[in-house]
């Protein structure tokens, strides 16, 4: 989450780490954030198989990454006039109903 000057709160969603700069794989939503715009926008990136399970492997709790990054918005959301940039990676998406966990978070004020 990124707080841009013109356009205010931006979602970006991505592999993350390595995988995004070579793939280039993420896209960008601005606000309103809502469970169907990230689960949409998770489905256009090139990694959704991966999260679907890709090769017989158990299917991602999406809807806990989805959560996620709904919290995410609601904290950028909260304090929007201090916040220049929350990022969370990676983040871990467990099999299907197990959960998902960030692994470290930034966050910078301003």
């Amino acid at each position: 989450m990124t707080v841009d000057p013109q356009f205010g709160q931006l979602l970006v969603l991505g592999a993350g780490g390595v995988l995004t700069e070579l793939l280039r794989d993420t896209v960008t939503l601005l606000p309103p954030f809502t469970a169907e715009t990230i689960a949409a926008a998770l489905a256009k990136l090139r990694v959704a198989r991966l999260l679907a399970g890709y090769r017989g492997a158990s299917p991602a709790d999406t809807p806990a990454l989805i959560e996620a990054a709904l919290a995410c918005s609601r904290y950028a959301a909260a304090h929007v006039e201090r916040l220049a940039e929350l990022d969370l990676n990676p983040i871990i998406v467990r099999p299907r109903g197990r959960g998902a966990v960030a692994v470290d978070a930034l966050i910078r004020l301003v």
